[in-house]
């Protein structure tokens, strides 16, 4: 228990100095201040302070597994991460504007995928996932989950979400668009 509350302490300073400073103005020497703990207390847990960026967007990442178990689908998995980002907009607009913070913020999105389906994604999928974020937090979150979703799930590699047969569908219907069709198109906003 003594573990889990020092960690928290820990995670809980930082999150008040992020509330009032920059990311990258953050020094691993103000979190261990705030938190009243030693640095080598701090290095126990965390191997810097973008490991501990990314130890809490994977905590919060993997907030679906408490509401759908280990076997939900896709959505429901998207839909809880947007929601929880949503939830906690102080925190990842400063994270997804911080490019360094940002990359951490990406690789705690691998690892939830790695420690549920046993390998990740491509990189074209983390950049659609890190390209919507970041357009999210610049609007300062002002779309709906819903249209991020939809913008995410439109930002997808087709090779990741259809298999060879249902690409060759989609592209031969694809490829009968007019220019009206075109022009006609719903297109993402964000």
């Amino acid at each position: 228990m003594a573990i889990s509350s020092t960690k928290k302490r820990i995670e809980a300073a930082f999150l008040d100095i992020l509330s009032r400073k920059p990311f990258s103005c953050i020094k691993v020497k103000d979190i261990v201040d705030e938190a009243d703990v030693s640095h080598m207390t701090f290095y126990r847990h965390f191997s810097d302070k973008y490991n501990l960026v990314e130890c809490i967007c994977f905590d919060d990442m993997m907030l679906f597994t408490r509401i759908y178990g280990h076997n939900a689908e896709w959505r429901a998995i998207a839909m809880c991460i947007l929601n929880t980002i949503k939830n906690n907009t102080l925190f990842y607009s400063k994270i997804l504007k911080d490019r360094d913070a940002c990359s951490a913020c990406m690789r705690s999105l691998r690892r939830v995928s790695s420690e549920n389906t046993g390998m990740e994604g491509s990189s074209m999928t983390y950049m659609a996932w890190k390209e919507t974020l970041q357009k999210w937090a610049r609007n300062d979150f002002a779309d709906s989950v819903e249209t991020v979703y939809n913008c995410l799930v439109g930002a997808m590699p087709l090779h990741e979400v259809f298999n060879a047969d249902e690409i060759s569908a989609i592209m031969h219907s694809y490829e009968s668009y007019t220019l009206d069709d075109f022009r006609n198109r719903n297109r993402c906003q964000i």
